[in-house]
């Protein structure tokens, strides 16, 4: 197949004069007398998704300054033009008209002249696993959406969300980028492309890592604190960022305690109150004939807030856990006598809750008719 550059100049897009290897810091040259013909933007795809993922890195990496909310908008908007990018890149790859929307109506003209209407992310998603058999997990899916709804906020409304949690989602988009580029992007390109990338990826490969070194470092911190203060049985997973840095019913010092309860994550900043992680994990739950039934009832303290499949710190894998309480149930299942919920984790633990135990009545003994009652005596016989 001939290299990439020939196949889709659909593709160029307008980029900022950055110029050298994509992933090195780039110093602003001193502006002198112009002896030849302007430069010309000269961004072929992957380049063009390597460049953006350049200015990623740029944005987030820490090593010499801390990242600004400014940069990590940046970061957002320069990862989905990255991604949206090397996705068409591979599809591409694999036959032009899977780049176009409606793939049946696909003509080279649109194509040559750039006037086709493109796949979205999401149809790009769904085609490379779906067609081209590009492994995407479920969660690389999840976080790959996210993105999408991130870039789309701050770009037409503007996006109010903490800056550390959209750094969290980023940081892992990117380190799936790179991976893509090396096993799905790669075996395409010309030998100087290749080159060319290669250089490229150990560039940012090298700032991922500074990248994941500033998250572990923050989460080690963090971990200890938590350890400290004896709080691991009451840290879950932020709903914004998805680190298990969740505290509950631990509100910030600058919110009043009268507005209620809030939990705080100690990565991201973020505060929740009950109903938002309530909507999360313990969402309403009906009975085989429709009707609300006591799935999510919590057999300690009889709240509707028992959620399924919580990570929690302490544990090592996702538990029942009450929100309520709160606290971990290592085991539940339904009552024999009623179907509600209840805890069945200790040695021994009846099969029926409270209620029914108290309610239940033993029957009174069946009384056995003897020989005499049929006409019969020791006796007579």
């Amino acid at each position: 197949m001939a290299a990439l550059t020939n196949d889709y100049e659909l593709l160029r897009m307008a980029a900022t004069a950055v110029w050298g290897v994509p992933g090195r810091r780039r110093e602003r040259a001193a502006p002198g007398p112009r002896t030849s013909a302007p430069p010309q933007l000269d961004f072929p795809p992957v380049r063009n998704g390597l460049d953006y993922l350049a200015s990623v890195v740029e944005h987030l990496d820490e090593t010499e300054s801390e990242v600004t909310p400014r940069g990590v908008k940046y970061a957002v908007l320069h990862l989905q033009a990255a991604v949206e990018i090397l996705f068409k890149a591979r599809l591409l790859a694999e036959h032009w008209t899977l780049v176009f929307t409606h793939p049946g109506d696909a003509t080279r003209k649109e194509l040559d002249e750039a006037t086709l209407k493109s796949v979205t992310p999401d149809q790009a998603v769904a085609r490379l696993r779906n067609i081209v058999g590009v492994p995407i997990s479920d969660k690389e899916g999840k976080a790959l959406k996210k993105l999408t709804e991130d870039r789309n906020k701050l770009q037409h409304f503007g996006l109010t969300q903490n800056a550390f949690a959209v750094e969290a989602r980023a940081g892992e988009v990117l380190d799936f980028l790179i991976r893509f580029v090396d096993t799905q992007l790669m075996p395409y390109l010309g030998p100087e492309e290749q080159q060319e990338t290669k250089r490229s990826l150990g560039s940012l490969r090298e700032g991922l890592g500074n990248i994941n070194s500033y998250v572990e470092k923050r989460m080690n911190r963090i971990g200890g604190e938590l350890r400290d203060e004896r709080l691991e049985n009451i840290t879950v997973e932020c709903p914004a960022c998805e680190k298990v840095t969740l505290v509950l019913d631990e509100a910030p010092p600058t919110l009043p305690a009268a507005q209620g309860v809030f939990s705080t994550c100690r990565f991201c900043s973020g505060v929740f109150g009950l109903d938002v992680l309530l909507d999360r994990w313990v969402p309403a739950s009906w009975d085989r004939h429709g009707k609300p039934s006591d799935a999510n009832v919590c057999p300690r303290c009889d709240q509707e807030t028992l959620g399924t499949d919580v990570r929690v710190r302490s544990e090592p894998e996702p538990v029942y856990f009450c929100f309520a309480c709160p606290r971990i149930i290592e085991e539940v299942a339904p009552c024999e006598g009623c179907g509600r919920q209840i805890d069945v984790s200790g040695v021994g633990a009846s099969p029926w809750c409270r209620s029914c135990e108290d309610s239940w009545e033993p029957e009174d003994e069946p009384q056995y008719e003897g020989p005499e009652d049929s006409g019969f005596s020791e006796e007579s016989g």
